[in-house]
C-alpha cells in the first residue's frame, strides 16, 4: 500500500470511529439505551478497515483476519458484561478499566486458538445468551431524567477514539491475521460510548446501553463471519458487499424489533 493509501485508511477509520461514537452516544441519550446499544453494532468501524484489507491483501489473509475478528467479538461480550456488572460500583473510569481487562482475558487466548468459523459462531451465540440471561438481573430501571448532551466533551472523546483506531489500523498488517483481527475487533467505540454516557447521563444509562449492546454486537459478528466465509467462495468485492449487507439487515431487524418491544411495554404500562 502506498503512503497515501495508509493515511487515507487512517483518516477514514478515525473519522468513522469518531462519528459513530458521537452518534451512538447521542442516540442512546435521545432514543433510549436499547436503540443506542443495537445501533452500536453497525460496522462503521470494521467496514472501512476491511475495505482497505480486501483491496490490498490476499483473500485468504483477509478471511483469516475476519475469522479472528469474529472470535474477538466473543471477548467483546465479556467486555460489555463486565461493564454492566461494575458500572454501579466502581465509577465510569473504573468500569471501563475492568471491562478492558475482561476483554483482554478472553481475547488473548482466543487469538491463539484455531479460528474455525462454526466453532466461533457457536461460542459467540452461547456467550451472548449467557450474558443476556445473567445480565438482565443487573439492569436497573431508567428514570426519565432529561440531561443535556455535553457536545464539546463528547466530540473530544470521539476524536480520541478515532485516533486510537487509526493507529491500530496502521499497525495491523504487521501483526499477522490472528492478532490483527483481534485488535480490529477491540471495542474502542464501546469504551468511549459507555464512558461518555456514564459521565454525562449516569451509570444506569450506560449499563442499559451495555446490556443492549450484547445484541448489537451480533451485527459485527455477522459481518466478520460472513466476510470470512464468503471470501473462500466468492470474489473479494461481492464477498465484502455480502457481509456488509448481512450486517446492516440484521441491525435494521433488531432495531425494529426493539422499537416494537418498547412500544408494547409502554402500552401495557398504561
Amino acid at each position: 500500500m502506498t503512503d497515501w493509501g495508509l493515511w487515507a485508511e487512517f483518516f477514514i477509520r478515525a473519522t468513522a470511529t469518531g462519528f459513530v461514537v458521537v452518534f451512538i452516544a447521542w442516540s442512546a441519550a435521545r432514543l433510549g439505551p436499547a436503540i443506542g446499544g443495537v445501533l452500536a453494532g453497525l460496522p462503521i468501524v470494521l467496514a472501512p478497515g476491511f475495505f482497505f484489507l480486501v483491496r490490498d491483501q490476499h483473500p485468504l489473509f483477509v478471511s483469516d483476519m475476519a475469522a479472528g475478528t469474529l472470535f474477538s467479538m466473543i471477548a467483546t461480550q465479556g467486555f460489555l458484561f463486565a461493564y454492566l456488572w461494575s458500572a454501579r460500583t466502581v465509577g465510569p473510569l473504573g468500569a471501563t478499566i475492568l471491562a478492558i481487562a475482561a476483554w483482554c482475558v478472553f481475547a488473548v487466548p482466543l487469538s491463539l486458538v484455531p479460528h474455525h468459523l462454526v466453532l466461533g459462531a457457536l461460542i459467540f451465540v452461547a456467550a451472548t445468551v449467557f450474558a443476556r440471561l445473567v445480565g438482565k438481573n443487573l439492569v436497573l430501571p431508567l428514570a426519565p431524567v432529561a440531561t443535556p448532551t455535553r457536545w464539546p466533551a463528547l466530540v473530544v472523546r470521539g476524536v480520541a477514539a478515532g485516533i486510537l483506531v487509526g493507529v491500530v489500523t496502521l499497525l495491523s498488517p504487521a501483526l499477522g491475521p490472528a492478532l490483527a483481527g483481534a485488535l480490529l475487533g477491540f471495542p474502542i467505540g464501546f469504551c468511549v460510548i459507555l464512558l461518555s454516557l456514564n459521565l454525562d447521563h449516569g451509570s444506569t444509562m450506560a449499563g442499559r446501553t451495555a446490556f443492549a449492546g450484547l445484541l448489537g454486537v451480533a451485527s459485527l459478528a455477522t459481518f466478520s463471519g460472513v466476510l470470512s466465509a464468503t471470501l473462500l467462495v466468492l470474489p473479494p468485492w461481492p464477498a465484502y458487499l455480502s457481509a456488509l449487507a448481512a450486517s446492516l439487515v440484521l441491525t435494521a431487524v433488531m432495531t425494529q424489533l426493539t422499537r416494537q418491544l418498547a412500544l408494547g411495554a409502554r402500552f401495557r404500562a398504561l
